[in-house]
């Protein structure tokens, strides 16, 4: 997943990302605002129903009403009140509650075995307790809700008792429902406009960042081929040998089925691993003859300094650590990190086999290249040594492959002479 994230361009990573987060967004101040709303709304509506309520029943209140039961004609005179005042036809129910926690009155026949709670609603954490205890002891309808208020008489600053009431939400309910689907639309609907327009602005500002890029790219790369092909011409005979290595390793990589990507840094490697031969004197790359060991000490340092030149280009690590790499040994002994098997690069691999037999089968000032089969030869008897035995036996096969088509084509009987 990481491996895949990385080879997304910053545009696609920005995207994803911003796409990610405007729809999290979105149902969060989506869920925010309905549940804000919901709230608020619930409890107007219970601000309401206490008001109705208390101006029903609190100027008909005593004192002694608390102290005991309540006698029949002060039942009857509360349901006569809660039926005359209609007070609210969404008033479901109405209880009064001792600050003992015991049942005063009811509007409603009330179940047998109505659970009491046993609490001192005269201080504020009793009053807090019993209402968690009646939550606790009865669940709400659905649609219904359940609201309580404390009582206070005139004059009187203790909690005497509180009433519960039951209240009718299905229409809050029905008119929250359009309002939730009225934000769920608009919201999203807002951030995805504000979305696509900074999409649109910044697309525009990566295509033209992009393209400066790429034109900067374009040419520091032309300059670092101008440099490789100067050094050609003056340490090959024809003067297109990283030209030739870049082709051949392209070749194996893509008969390897690497990726598209990976054959274009092969390319690159394989095009600037001579780069460092800048640094070196002409006098040592154009020798005829081998060269001392002082002279070979200055010649290994050409690896390294290509990697520096390098270090800051716009380039890909894989394509540094080919030029650095190009010659390592698959035993180890090779040079400059001394690096051993599969620690080497794959790319720098690629780019080993194919220098080492475009630079056989090339002809030089003082040698004439050698013959394919022969380079051939000696690459397989390299193999496991100097090279990695598998980039070999891929190389050897694209070679012979390359070299029997036009043999296969010249004695076909559509070509043959008469």
């Amino acid at each position: 997943m990481i491996r895949l994230w990385g080879r997304f361009t910053l545009l696609q990573r920005f995207t994803v990302t911003s796409a990610v987060i405007a729809v999290g967004l979105a149902v969060l101040l989506s869920a925010v605002t309905v549940q804000a709303i919901q709230t608020f709304a619930v409890k107007d509506e219970a601000q309401v129903a206490a008001e109705l309520v208390l101006r029903t029943f609190a100027p008909q209140l005593r004192p002694s009403d608390f102290e005991g039961s309540l006698p029949a004609d002060r039942v009857a005179l509360f349901d006569a009140l809660f039926r005359a005042h209609g007070i609210s036809d969404q008033i479901l129910r109405v209880r009064l509650w001792r600050a003992d926690g015991r049942l005063l009155y009811s509007n409603t026949r009330e179940p047998d075995g109505l659970k009491t709670v046993k609490a001192d609603l005269s201080t504020p954490g009793g009053y807090r307790a019993f209402v968690q205890a009646r939550q606790g002891l009865e669940s709400d309808a659905p649609g219904v809700g359940r609201f309580f208020v404390p009582v206070h008489l005139s004059g009187d600053r203790r909690t005497l008792g509180a009433f519960e009431i039951f209240y009718d939400l299905t229409l809050l309910q029905q008119r929250l429902a359009a309002t939730r689907r009225t934000i769920w639309t608009a919201v999203p609907l807002g951030l995805f406009v504000l979305y696509a327009s900074v999409f649109v602005l910044v697309r525009r500002a990566s295509r033209q960042l992009m393209k400066q890029q790429a034109d900067l790219i374009a040419a520091l790369l032309g300059t670092y081929h101008a440099l490789a092909s100067a050094i050609d011409t003056k340490d090959s005979y024809t003067g297109d040998h990283s030209t030739r290595v870049a082709e051949l390793a392209v070749a194996v990589a893509q008969a390897m089925r690497l990726p598209a990507e990976m054959v274009e840094e092969i390319r690159m490697g394989a095009r600037l691993h001579d780069l460092g031969k800048i640094g070196v004197p002409d006098a040592i790359l154009t020798k005829r003859g081998p060269l001392s060991p002082d002279e070979q000490e200055v010649m290994r340092r050409h690896a390294e300094a290509g990697f520096s030149i390098l270090e800051r280009a716009p380039l890909s690590d894989y394509v540094r650590q080919a030029v650095r790499h190009t010659h390592e040994r698959w035993d180890g002994n090779g040079y400059p990190d001394g690096l051993a098997g599969e620690a080497i690069p794959l790319l720098a691999r690629i780019v080993a086999v194919a220098d080492a037999y475009e630079a056989m089968t090339s002809d030089r000032p003082y040698r004439l290249g050698m013959h394919s089969q022969v380079a051939l030869k000696r690459l397989r008897g390299d193999a496991g040594s100097h090279f990695d035995p598998a980039v070999v036996e891929v190389f050897v096969r694209y070679v012979a492959d390359t070299t029997a088509a036009p043999r296969r084509a010249a004695n076909s009987p559509s070509t043959r002479p008469a």
